[in-house]
């Protein structure tokens, strides 16, 4: 316990002395600081006394309370958290692990009377940890400002501290890796920002076939019961043309299913960063009593709009499928992913990722 102490403070103190974690937790501050300086009246959203215009966003469709809760999921967990307060870690954390391993330092370090292998599990738990308090000091500052804004003390929000440190672990987990390996901050950092690229890339992919996939699965839908109606209306009627219709969206619905799975597949082995942070934003506003007025109101008001484009999916495609139905359909098949799958898998490739640095650590020479 008295080593993994000296690493932590050796940690804190390159932490401090490279001025970066102290202007990531400004920065946290200063965003909560602009989700607390908003306000809500019956025309819209107030800022230091001036009135922005913003459809479905007014006092009439939301409580003081659920307007900060949404500010803190859209902009302080989905925009902040799961993305830039995560970029500014790695930053911050990007030499730990080459500085660690440079000429001079390791010789120290491995003097200590402890296996390689837990003194680099120990200097990644203590990079994880001085992620952990600045998503402290975040959702403390935040926690505050609904409560005091918006009169609704939920502690749920602390719920985002161990998530997203869990999601931050990801890529510190390949940061290291790469850090033991390269002996190069900027090659370590560069290659996780890569190495995060690849996996929105790997999502969006997975997301964008999958969509198609749906919505090919709700156009045969669609077909099937419009055959089914005109029959239904007439026996004698001839349906030849549907018919043909059905079998060209039946073959590119197999076409699509093969290239889910592969897409899938690949997915299945990686982090999950973005569905980790969507388990996130739904875990909050569970957590926090988040209602849904304001957005029943705000559908209710555009349920118009929508009926005149009822039919034809315009984001994947769909002639005569309703948009509503694909879309309904795409987040039902979202939702039902578990958190064994989403997480579970997630873990599991950090392990690896950790296991593998660990066995490099303890066999090169220094």
């Amino acid at each position: 316990m008295t080593a993994f102490t000296a690493i932590l403070v050796d940690g804190y103190r390159e932490l401090v002395a490279k001025k970066l974690f102290t202007l990531s937790m400004i920065l946290s501050l200063l965003v909560v600081a602009v989700i607390g300086v908003g306000g809500l009246n019956e025309q819209g959203v107030t800022i230091f006394g001036f009135t922005i215009e913003v459809p479905f966003v007014n006092s009439n469709m939301f409580t003081p309370a659920d307007f900060y809760k949404l500010m803190f999921n859209s902009v302080g967990v989905k925009f902040w958290l799961g993305w830039l307060a995560c970029l500014l870690a790695l930053v911050s954390s990007a030499g730990m692990f080459p500085e660690m391993v440079s000429s001079g330092v390791v010789e120290n370090m491995l003097s200590r009377p402890i296996p390689r292998w837990r003194l680099y599990i120990y200097k990644f738990t203590a990079g994880l940890l001085f992620t952990s308090l600045q998503m402290a000091v975040f959702c403390l500052a935040s926690f505050l400002v609904i409560g005091l804004r918006g009169g609704a003390w939920e502690p749920g929000l602390f719920l985002a501290i161990p998530l997203v440190t869990l999601l931050y672990s990801y890529l510190f987990a390949m940061s290291a890796l790469l850090g033991t390996v390269t002996r190069s901050a900027i090659a370590a950092l560069l290659l996780t920002i890569l190495f995060w690229g690849f996996l929105f890339t790997v999502n969006s992919s997975e997301f964008l076939v999958n969509g198609f996939r749906i919505g090919s699965i709700k156009e045969c839908e669609a077909i099937q019961a419009m055959m089914e109606k005109r029959q239904k209306e007439n026996p004698e009627v001839d349906v030849s043309d549907l018919e043909s219709e059905l079998e060209r969206n039946q073959s590119t619905l197999g076409n699509l299913t093969l290239w889910h799975r592969v897409v899938f597949a690949v997915k299945t082995v990686f982090p999950k960063t973005d569905e980790t942070t969507s388990l996130l934003q739904r875990w909050t506003l569970e957590a926090s009593n988040m209602n849904d007025e304001g957005g029943a109101d705000a559908e209710e008001v555009a349920a118009p709009a929508q009926k005149r484009r009822r039919r034809g999916g315009p984001d994947f495609g769909n002639g005569r499928a309703k948009t509503r139905d694909v879309n309904l359909a795409l987040e039902a098949d979202q939702r039902s992913r578990g958190v064994g799958w989403i997480l579970g898998t997630s873990v599991a490739f950090e392990i690896a990722t950790l296991g593998l640095g660990c066995w490099l650590f303890s066999r090169r020479d220094f």
